[in-house]
């Protein structure tokens, strides 16, 4: 059957079912748009066929991902503005029973939704090594297989929303969403196995900015997420020997002159706080922040200001940060 004719075969279904139900009065809903939301379900929940990914009324399928024996798919409601459209993403079971559903408002040409690929480079397809793609993996280390979806969340801390999904044999499950994430997905997490039996780690980096500089020059501080108790939590104090290693390869590269920078420089004050040195780490910062004094000339920021908010940062971040 062409694509049309799946279109048109769809709508045909719901307004079939609209005017039986309403005949029957088995709707209680007096507006027609809650019976057309009726519909909507009736035709997802009811018509799939096994294996294939349903039509859905008033959107258009825009990508579809494989996750075991189910299936996923992103939508995009039509006609779709030209800025903004809203969006909807459903995981489907064998049957075209959607088990998980969430609406977004995203760009209208390239949406930001997306699975993480673990068989990709920082989640995202490596058209070099011409593999398929690998939406699911057990994280939490309990045998059953999980997801990362990343959206556009906006805001000051933009970019991206990261849940995590758990697929279980009759439903999904959400287990964790990390807000805040930095940059479009999946640019700010790394997924470790920084612990051996626990499962995998997930290493998020948000920037934070403070009056020294633009969002470019914001500090990027590291949380670490595991699980424990059925879900992902924080527990970056865990890490301490990882928080260690970040520290070192930050250290290094400010060896580098040329790797030298406002952002680089707040980013090691945090490292070094949230590794218990906060004194090293505001000594290391008042030593080398002369460096950038025309760029905080530019920007009209006195040095002493400066450092003054980055302190009150730090304090904020690792209260019970032990200083050495």
């Amino acid at each position: 059957m062409h694509k049309g004719e799946s279109i048109i075969s769809i709508a045909i279904t719901a307004i079939l079912v609209l005017i039986v139900l309403a005949i029957q009065k088995q709707w209680s809903p007096a507006t027609f748009e809650s019976m057309a939301s009726s519909a909507e379900d009736f035709v997802l929940t009811r018509t799939g066929l096994k294996g294939r990914i349903p039509d859905l009324p008033g959107y258009e399928r825009v990508k579809t991902f494989l996750l075991g024996s189910y299936r996923a798919a992103l939508y995009r409601a039509v006609p779709a503005p030209l800025i903004f459209a809203k969006y909807r993403f459903l995981v489907f079971d064998s049957n075209g029973h959607a088990l998980f559903s969430v609406d977004s408002v995203e760009a209208s040409t390239t949406p930001w939704t997306k699975l993480y690929d673990f068989a990709g480079t920082h989640g995202s397809p490596n058209p070099r090594t011409g593999g398929y793609p690998v939406y699911s993996r057990d994280l939490t280390g309990d045998g059953r297989p999980d997801a990362l979806l990343g959206e556009y969340s906006g805001g000051d801390r933009c970019c991206t929303t990261v849940t995590v999904l758990e697929i279980g044999q009759d439903k999904v499950s959400t287990i964790a969403q990390i807000r805040g994430v930095d940059g479009m997905p999946f640019d700010g997490l790394e997924v470790r196995s920084l612990a051996r039996g626990r499962g995998r780690q997930l290493v998020v980096h948000r920037p934070y900015q403070t009056v020294c500089g633009a969002h470019a020059d914001a500090a990027d501080v590291i949380s670490i997420y595991g699980f424990a108790n059925g879900k992902f939590v924080l527990e970056t104090s865990r890490f301490s020997f990882y928080l260690g290693q970040v520290l070192q390869q930050d250290l290094a590269k400010w060896k580098q002159p040329r790797n030298r920078s406002l952002h680089l420089l707040q980013t090691l004050a945090t490292d070094y706080a949230a590794s218990g040195q906060a004194n090293a780490g505001e000594q290391f910062f008042q030593t080398n922040l002369p460096l950038f004094s025309a760029q905080l000339q530019s920007n009209g920021v006195a040095p002493e200001t400066c450092t003054q908010n980055l302190a009150a940062l730090v304090g904020s971040l690792f209260p019970a940060s032990p200083h050495t």
